[in-house]
């Protein structure tokens, strides 16, 4: 499972904001892990979605890993999205020409194939509809 994290250099005003944010998922009912990098120097918050209760808790020098969401009354950072799996049947015309494409770059996978390809249809049939 991914996890939206923020790493904080451990000092006296960071630990109050790791008080502050872990106070805030308790009051809300959700999980947080707090480590400690391994020479102690880092605070590492660590939950699926993070709650900070105030934007002017983040700071610059933290290091946030996910995507910020800022609402009225608080902040969420939610964890990056991962890829998903996907079936993808195909016909054998479909097949052939992929693999005519792949032995013709080979330095790319079928799935970076199949998603150039993906992308490059996406964009087309867009600019096909913007200039109607």
């Amino acid at each position: 499972m991914e996890l939206a994290e923020i790493t904080m250099k451990n000092d006296l005003a960071n630990q109050e904001i790791s008080r502050q944010i872990r106070d805030f998922h308790k009051k809300k009912g959700q999980p947080l892990a707090i480590r400690f990098s391994e020479e102690l120097t880092h605070i590492i918050l660590e939950a699926p979605c993070l709650f900070i209760p105030s934007p002017t808790l983040l700071g610059e020098e933290m290091m946030i890993t996910g995507t910020v969401r800022t609402y009225s009354d608080h902040v969420e950072i939610v964890a990056p999205k991962s890829g998903e799996t996907i079936h993808l049947y195909l016909n054998s015309e479909l097949i052939a020409e992929l693999e005519l494409i792949r032995s013709l770059v080979n330095h790319k996978t079928q799935d970076e194939v199949i998603q150039e390809m993906l992308m490059r249809g996406l964009r087309s049939y867009l600019s096909e509809h913007k200039q109607k």
